[in-house]
């Protein structure tokens, strides 16, 4: 082993089950760069005749604030244990190997992460470190944001199909396999032996199937989840870094500022008064600065498996009451491992098997179940590269008679900010909107649902929709938000066509209509009218606005057949 080396924190920030901290290295360094581009509008690789090249974000508000939190907690536990978290601002490829020098660490390690601007980084820096005689030093790389180490999935196509597909008949054919499929095969030759690098190529992954619950059924055959790790061996814990500036972490409002003085329209044509609002709303949320967020989130998990996850209905739209595990945050940012989630939930399982408990432990499964979908996105989204991004799939996996035909931003620009800034006068779609740009949270089902709106009755590219839920998302993951945006939107490898309507879908996951009561103001004193003031206040108040679409196409055949038939949606449920 190394006797020196430096991790450079990505989306790792955590100290317990984390691989990096097991090196056997004597002497243990860390780092964390706020990249400036990463917080400044960048091309989107979206174009519009009217608009041109379409700008984003790649850290939102919301996600940047609790980016900060898990930031400064990992600073706080490294203080712990005697060492120091280097905090620096600048091009990672740049600033990590004069780091690197400035320290004379023998090696540099790191995590891979999704997305194709993250890969080509990731390729770029093991270039430097492999390759430039300045720089040049043993590099690790691992992948802990994963349930299943990429390892132990297979390497070629036929292990792929038979597994995924075991009762299915199918030719002989020759398979190629990868070889070392722990090694990056583009940049590895015989003098780089001192490297351990993992493969996430899309080479690597070749064969893969697109499909979640082939994949899920492949992976569970194929591979066992890996025994967690242990807290990091204090001694081995770099001690008085006198040798080098330790850096400052930066605040909410510096990092966010770029965003605010955007010379270009963020996502072509969303007004200056949204974003604003945004920022707003993220900075007047109160931080957990000086809080172990690690060991909160840990208390967390711990708490909702053992007390909540049993009875959680998570198909609600207002999922506050404990119906949701709400581990989206610290999976995103790797404040938790999902080893650490299928554990507490196996420990758990087991005690009710061997106890007087009344709940039945096949009732924690959907966690674990959860945790392997995350896993098909993240390992789909190292599949297919930048090809993810695609407006249209390069082979349609969804069904033949299903058209899809997207309509260009210039002519549906208002479409667009109605839908983006919840003016859409369709409740539960105008709720989750507010909700989300609010707290850069909102529930699955609403996600469900603002995707659906967008691209099933606007038909506007579902591209838009990622990269306005990029913005604003607390929880942004690019592998889960591009491949949930491209499974609604049909592209991506699920053949069903999903339609949700919104009408329908409010009265059946918002019966008593609290949620968007709760996020929509002027609905809050519509109590004369009842429940169907609230799922169509269009037939009662007459300041409504007509729906940004035919309310009638938000509601099920069946609904829409009660309605005509007794004037309400509600009867006889």
């Amino acid at each position: 082993p190394p006797m020196s080396r430096l991790i450079w924190h990505r989306r790792d920030l955590r100290l317990r089950d984390n691989e990096l901290y097991h090196s056997g290295a004597h002497k243990i360094y860390s780092l964390f760069i706020f990249h400036p581009s990463d917080y400044s509008p960048r091309t989107t690789g979206i174009s519009d005749e009217k608009f041109g090249h379409i700008y984003g974000v790649t850290h939102g508000p919301h996600y940047t604030r609790r980016l900060l939190d898990a930031v400064h907690a990992l600073r706080h536990n490294l203080q712990s244990l005697g060492g120091n978290l280097i905090v620096r601002a600048g091009d990672p490829l740049e600033v990590i190997p004069n780091v690197a020098n400035e320290l004379r660490v023998e090696e540099v390690a790191w995590s891979e992460i999704p997305g194709h601007y993250e890969y080509v980084q990731s390729k770029r820096l093991k270039d430097i470190f492999l390759h430039d005689a300045r720089y040049r030093r043993a590099v690790h790389t691992t992948c802990s944001l994963t349930l299943i180490h990429p390892d132990d999935l297979p390497t070629d196509r036929g292990t792929w199909e038979r597994l995924a597909r075991p009762k299915e008949k199918r030719k002989k054919r020759t398979t190629k396999r990868i070889p070392d499929a722990s090694m990056q095969v583009e940049t590895i030759n015989a003098s780089e032996v001192a490297s351990n690098l993992v493969n996430i190529s899309c080479e690597r992954f070749e064969g893969m199937p697109s499909i979640m619950g082939d994949f899920r059924r492949a992976a569970r055959t194929s591979a066992s989840v890996r025994e967690l790790l242990d807290e990091p061996n204090p001694q081995c814990i770099a001690k008085e870094l006198i040798e080098i500036h330790i850096g400052d972490i930066p605040s909410l409002k510096k990092l966010s500022q770029p965003l605010i003085d955007s010379a270009v329209p963020i996502l072509g044509c969303l007004p200056k008064e949204m974003i604003q609002k945004l920022v707003k709303s993220a900075n007047e949320i109160p931080n957990n600065i000086g809080i172990d967020v690690e060991e909160q989130f840990t208390r967390h998990l711990r708490n909702f498996v053992r007390n909540h996850a049993s009875s959680a209905d998570r198909s609600l739209c207002d999922v506050s009451d404990n119906d949701s595990s709400t581990l989206s945050v610290p999976l995103a940012l790797g404040v938790l491992s999902p080893r650490q989630v299928y554990n507490c939930v196996k420990h758990q399982q087991c005690k009710l098997e061997n106890g007087p408990n009344a709940a039945n432990p096949n009732d924690l499964n959907w966690l674990i179940s959860h945790m392997e979908m995350r896993d098909f996105f993240l390992f789909d989204s190292f599949r297919t590269g930048l090809s993810a991004h695609r407006l249209l799939p390069t082979t349609p996996a969804h069904k033949p008679n299903v058209s899809r035909e997207w309509l260009p931003l210039r002519d549906n620009q208002d479409a667009f900010v109605r839908w983006a800034s919840g003016h859409t006068n369709l409740p539960l779609v105008d709720a989750g909107m507010e909700e989300l740009v609010t707290t850069g949270y909102t529930s699955n089902r609403v996600r469900q649902n603002l995707a659906s709106v967008l691209t099933k009755d606007l038909q506007l590219d579902w591209r838009l929709g990622a990269e306005f839920f990029q913005l604003t998302l607390e929880d942004h993951c690019v592998a889960a938000n591009t491949g949930n945006w491209r499974y609604f939107a049909g592209v991506g490898g699920d053949p069903k066509n999903r339609h949700f309507r919104t009408v329908s879908q409010a009265w059946r996951y918002d019966p008593d209509g609290r949620y968007v009561q709760k996020w929509i103001e002027r609905l809050r004193d519509s109590d004369e009218y009842g429940i169907e003031g609230v799922l169509r206040p269009w037939g009662f108040c007459k300041d409504w606005g007509a729906p940004i679409v035919p309310p009638e196409t938000q509601l099920t055949w069946k609904d829409r057949e009660r309605l005509e038939n007794e004037g309400r949606i509600t009867a006889g449920d």
